[in-house]
């Protein structure tokens, strides 16, 4: 058996030639660095719950799909980054030479799991939902520029396969986790299988768990210095569903082929549902059963402190919400004890985590990723947040990693072992260009800067804060499209769809009007426009004035053309006004060309 090396002589001198340069990382708080890949990427790159990351010393492996030249398909490229920031490319291949090969996109499905052995040989398992092996093998060691189809090689030729999920050995053996379609006997079943670089070959190792009338979802796998294989999962009912329960943990030994929980009692394989032990770290709530929509658990991740488990993050919806919160269950020596970390409901309407999170440890340090969402005026913003906390605390403290930004993202993270600093992996399928970014998130030092999730939900939110006097002021327009898209649906704080003004259709030049309760005076007008379901500029007022009323008259503080901002704020420079309009010259550059208004804000000077 082989010790995984760091800086082995075969990775390393993979990034001897066809070396591409990065753009410099920056910081974005504390001594944390992002940078984003220079590469292109597909918008299908929507999950990042399975393992597209690998690190080995210094050197970190991402692998993300990226755009095809066919409509509805993307390739799937492998990127390295060597220890001197130096970045290398490549995609898969049938055979060395041949064309990148193209699969069919399938969001949050089709996504690829990575992991290098301890001979520097890159495995990745990709585009598997309910199909037969996708199986590819780099042909030199750390050289993502030779990957190519070993599928002929797996065991299992004739099964379906979803959602891989890799860890490698201490030994530099290499491990897949994998659900397989059994569909004929009324179940998914979850089965490991195992790498020996000696042999070079994979083989079937075991089945973990399975029951008649349930589907297994593969959740983490992680290899402890002393050889045990980790193994976090969820089951949900058969053949599948998106909401998921009955968390679950269990430990397989390769040694002896046997299967404990987490108090270290042996208990029989294939584990199922009803199975006796400490093994359901999420067990059913009041009324809730394997069919239910709510509650429900959605991705979970572990973290091991040497050979032992740390903890299980995990999302969580409870029942009748809709949003999921991100949450911590660990063991503590005689019952598992479970944990809010996020509070969507505390944070305020609109905000939730996206279907990504993901848990580290070092030292006495335990750190816990996801991303919050927040709706605002019709978009979806996200940022990537991570929460940590040492042993000797009681309290989580909080601090954003990257950049917000427009739509989801998902996340991946590994410690990297010359250093205990954490390697994340951020992808924003759907940003405009989508995006890949990775970040390094240092330890022995405080996450930072630390700050209150409500504070990094405001930046979210882009909300510059204030007293708004439009607030329920009295509002007329020059038309309405309907009778519930009224001029008074853009002073009611409600900023959705479903509450905007809408111009009438041919109405070329329309206005709206507030009447403010007394006259104030004014530090800026803001104007929120558009329109969720078109993610571009379309939808948003193109040309408009915005005018106050004071004692004499009407008066423009300010004008703008050919927009393309949802927000847009006039400063309005201590003017008393008890009147708000604005004159529309261009309602929008979308086919139906009507003025479509979320909220007019009128802050007062404090």
């Amino acid at each position: 058996m082989r010790t995984l090396r760091g800086g082995s002589a075969a990775v390393v001198a993979a990034f001897a030639l066809g070396l591409i340069v990065t753009p410099p990382a920056h910081a974005t708080g504390g001594s944390t660095t992002v940078e984003e890949l220079p590469y292109a990427v597909d918008s299908s790159n929507q999950a990042a719950w399975w393992n597209p990351l690998d690190v080995v010393g210094d050197v970190t492996f991402f692998a993300f799909n990226a755009p095809a030249a066919q409509a509805a398909r993307h390739e799937v490229h492998l990127a390295s980054r060597a220890a001197d920031g130096t970045w290398t490319e490549g995609c898969l291949r049938a055979t060395a030479g041949t064309a990148c090969v193209t699969f069919a996109d399938d969001n949050g499905h089709n996504q690829p799991s990575i992991v290098v052995d301890g001979d520097g040989v890159i495995h990745a398992f990709v585009s598997m939902h309910n199909e037969q092996w996708n199986y590819f093998r780099s042909d030199t060691a750390g050289d993502v520029r030779t990957m190519v189809d070993r599928t002929s090689t797996m065991p299992d030729l004739d099964v379906d396969i979803t959602y891989p999920v890799t860890a490698r050995g201490a030994d530099g053996d290499a491990w897949v986790l994998v659900r397989t379609g059994t569909d004929a006997d009324g179940a998914r079943e979850g089965v490991l299988y195992h790498f020996d670089p000696d042999a070079g070959s994979w083989a079937r190792e075991a089945t973990i768990a399975a029951a008649t009338g349930y589907s297994f979802y593969p959740d983490d796998l992680e290899v402890s210095p002393d050889g045990r294989v980790h193994v976090l999962w969820e089951w949900g009912p058969f053949p599948a569903d998106p909401a998921r329960h009955l968390g679950s943990y269990a430990v397989y030994d390769p040694a002896t082929g046997t299967l404990t929980d987490v108090a270290g009692t042996m208990v029989s394989g294939p584990i199922t549902p009803a199975s006796a032990g400490a093994i359901v770290w999420r067990p059913f709530s009041a009324g809730e059963t394997i069919g239910s929509y709510t509650p429900a658990v959605q991705s979970a991740k572990l973290a091991l402190d040497g050979s032992s488990l740390a903890g299980v993050g995990y999302r969580f919806v409870e029942k009748d919400r809709t949003a999921y919160d991100a949450r911590f269950a660990r063991w503590n020596g005689s019952a598992w004890v479970d944990e809010k970390v996020v509070d969507t409901a505390a944070l305020g309407d609109g905000v939730a985590t996206s279907a990504a999170v993901d848990v580290t440890r070092a030292g006495s340090t335990t750190r816990l990723y996801t991303v919050v969402t927040a709706q605002v005026c019709g978009e979806l913003r996200s940022r990537a947040v991570v929460a940590e906390r040492d042993d000797a605390t009681s309290t989580w403290s909080f601090a954003g990693v990257g950049e917000a930004r427009l739509g989801q993202q998902r996340l991946r993270a590994q410690e990297r072992s010359t250093d205990g600093a954490d390697v994340v992996y951020l992808s924003a399928p759907v940003a405009a260009p989508a995006r890949l970014s990775r970040a390094v998130v240092p330890r022995g030092v405080p996450v930072g800067p630390a700050t209150f999730l409500s504070e990094l939900v405001a930046d979210l939110r882009d909300d510059p804060g204030g007293v708004n006097v439009a607030l329920g002021a009295t509002a007329t327009a020059s038309s309405s499209l309907r009778a519930d898209t009224g001029p008074e649906r853009a002073v009611d704080g409600v900023c959705s769809d479903a509450s905007r003004w809408i111009s009438a259709v041919g109405d070329t030049a329309p206005w709206i009007s507030l009447s403010l309760a007394a006259p104030v005076a004014l530090e800026e007008v803001r104007v929120r426009s558009g329109y969720s379901a078109e993610a571009g500029s379309a939808a948003v007022l193109r040309s408009f004035e915005a005018q106050v009323r004071t004692s004499a008259g009407w008066t423009s503080i300010g004008s703008v053309t050919a927009n393309t901002q949802r927000l847009v704020s006039f400063p309005a420079a201590g003017v008393v006004a008890d009147g708000v309009r604005l004159l529309i010259s261009d309602p929008s550059a979308s086919a139906t060309d009507v003025a479509r208004v979320f909220e007019i804000e009128a802050i007062a000077v404090e």
